[in-house]
């Protein structure tokens, strides 16, 4: 049947991923229409996503919530903490290389440290960061993985392949839904689709948000907030270290910041590196 799965006796993964798309943005265009803040809006969306993806968990989906890798316990706090963890090492990484090849100047002036401005800036790139991480990786690999690796798999044989066509398929989409960004360039869009197969890999290994959630933060924040060099082609207007970059833009990334250059394609590599080591060596669920 075109629409039902008979074995399942559910709707088709692909039309399950379309109806649950559709009710999200149609969701997003109402939300909208009242806010004006893009950290309200980004809230709202993650809070809508949840919401939504818990509806279609049992009404459309027929499978528990968990399995989207969102379970409240001490274990998925303590692997959020490591995976922020890894990310600022592997964003501290780019930015010492950057700066002992001279392609980038830091300058911290420790009386702003402590400004209003800047610490409230902080908390409100804080709030957009997180909330654009929980949506992002609770659309994007929870649910598109979970339903494309289903969909794509024609028979048990073709399980493990099902799952890397998922994986690749879901960080293609991830990648080309940055191509409106500010100052985005095929090497960005491609190093962002990197990105996606990175941050699948601790979910596919641990079916848990946790890990995925907080790399996707700490790379944002600390790549934005704290080292001051722009996020996704996104300038910071307040960070606790001003960087000027200096550097050939196909290693630095330019104006789109780290995921636009090649060094960023190495640190995604390098944080890929730190979470399989972890995970092999000190993973608890």
């Amino acid at each position: 049947m075109i629409f039902i799965n008979p074995e399942e006796k559910r709707l088709r993964a692909g039309w399950r991923i379309l109806i649950t798309t559709l009710i999200i943005i149609s969701f997003l265009i109402v939300f909208s229409l009242f806010v004006q803040s893009r950290t309200t809006l980004m809230a709202g969306l993650a809070v809508i996503i949840l919401f939504v993806l818990l509806f279609s968990s049992s009404v459309i989906d027929n499978r528990p919530f968990s399995e989207f890798g969102f379970r409240m316990t001490v274990g998925w706090l303590g692997n959020f903490i490591v995976g922020n963890f890894l990310a600022i090492l592997s964003i501290t990484l780019i930015v010492a290389v950057q700066a002992g090849a001279g392609w980038l100047t830091i300058n911290i002036a420790t009386t702003d440290i402590l400004n209003r401005s800047l610490l409230f800036e902080m908390a409100n790139m804080f709030i957009l960061m997180f909330a654009i991480s929980i949506w992002e990786e609770a659309y994007f690999r929870g649910y598109l993985i979970t339903n494309l690796k289903e969909g794509l798999r024609l028979s048990e044989t073709g399980k493990n392949r099902a799952i890397l066509a998922a994986i690749i398929l879901a960080a293609f989409i991830f990648g080309i839904a940055h191509a409106n960004n500010p100052n985005v360039t095929i090497l960005s869009i491609f190093n962002i689709s990197v990105a996606g197969i990175v941050l699948a890999y601790p979910y596919i290994k641990t079916g848990s948000m946790a890990l995925p959630v907080g790399m996707h933060l700490s790379w944002n924040f600390f790549q934005g907030s704290v080292f001051g060099l722009p996020v996704s082609g996104v300038e910071m207007q307040e960070a606790i270290v001003k960087t000027t970059v200096t550097g050939p833009d196909l290693i630095t990334g330019g104006l789109f910041g780290p995921e636009g250059g090649l060094l960023g394609l190495a640190g995604l590599g390098a944080m890929a590196m730190f979470c399989y080591v972890y995970l092999v060596m000190f993973y608890k669920k």
